[in-house]
């Protein structure tokens, strides 16, 4: 609400300066402001249409489609799992490899999210960097998923 509130603010001082330049060239005060203005007006709209395009561009990756991969030494697994980008997070990724697990009484162990190293993975995909996302696992983990062993 604060960022409204500032962008509101900053239009009614733009309206106010535009009165003020128009009302300062009428009387004679400062010749030619108006056309001044007139360029500052310009190359404002301009500016703000290029970073309009910068925004929808980041809103549109943020649909992109995350593949999700499994490795065991030298062999990628499809494991045909995928999410959004603006989805991924370490929770969604959990629960949804929870919801591919053999056995739904208990829940799963993978080595590869005890390391700290995943969080920074997972903002690289976060931030637009890749997309595809490659779990490490070991053979005897993957026993544990029902995921059909297609590599790549």
């Amino acid at each position: 609400m604060k960022l409204f509130f500032n962008a509101l603010s900053i239009y009614i001082g733009m309206i106010a300066l535009g009165i003020v330049a128009y009302l300062m060239q009428e009387y004679g005060y400062i010749k030619h402001i108006w056309d001044i203005w007139g360029v500052i007006d310009t190359s404002s709209a301009v500016a703000l249409a290029l970073l309009a395009a910068v925004a929808y561009y980041e809103y549109v990756k943020g649909d992109d489609v995350i593949k999700i991969y499994f490795q065991t030494g030298n062999k990628k697994i499809d494991t045909k799992l995928s999410l959004l980008r603006k989805e991924f997070s370490r929770s969604e990724l959990l629960g949804l490899l929870g919801m591919v697990q053999k056995d739904q009484k208990e829940r799963y162990k993978l080595a590869y999210f005890q390391n700290p190293e995943i969080l920074k993975e997972i903002q690289k995909i976060q931030k637009g960097d890749g997309k595809e996302f490659i779990i490490k696992i070991e053979d005897d983990e993957k026993e544990n998923f029902n995921i059909t062993d297609t590599s790549i």
